[in-house]
């Protein structure tokens, strides 16, 4: 009975072990881009890339060069996407990436452009 309860555990363990791997591992997706658009700082030409998302970090590759790193963060939109779907803004900017099939998008904090503030007057007692 003890090599039984010991075989189970150990089952389970290496279960537990598997899953926690697979869990932790980069995210691998591809994506096509028709016409330039921003991710962060950077602007990325036409064409195909490979992101890995590894944590809070979404790396961009075009074929083995690294062109950009970025902060992201994976959500859950709670529908799955019909189709891949690169999501930007008025500014080019991306925003999103939706992959077919699947309810967890890639979300970007777009970089805005620093305006410059304006000087306050104050209207005193003179």
């Amino acid at each position: 009975m003890t090599n039984r309860v010991l075989s189970r555990g150990l089952i389970l363990l290496a279960a537990l072990a598997y899953s926690f791997t697979a869990w932790a591992a980069p995210a691998k997706k591809s994506i096509h881009i028709l016409h330039p658009l921003h991710v962060g700082d950077t602007t990325l030409a036409p064409g195909d890339y490979s992101i890995v998302v590894d944590g809070n970090e979404a790396t961009f590759n075009q074929g083995r060069k690294v062109v950009a790193k970025v902060s992201c963060a994976m959500k859950e939109s709670g529908t799955k996407s019909p189709q891949d779907v690169v999501v930007y803004d008025a500014n080019a900017a991306i925003t999103e990436i939706r992959y077919a099939g699947q309810s967890q998008v890639i979300a970007f904090t777009p970089t805005t452009a620093s305006t410059p503030s304006k000087p306050s007057s104050s209207s005193g007692d003179r």
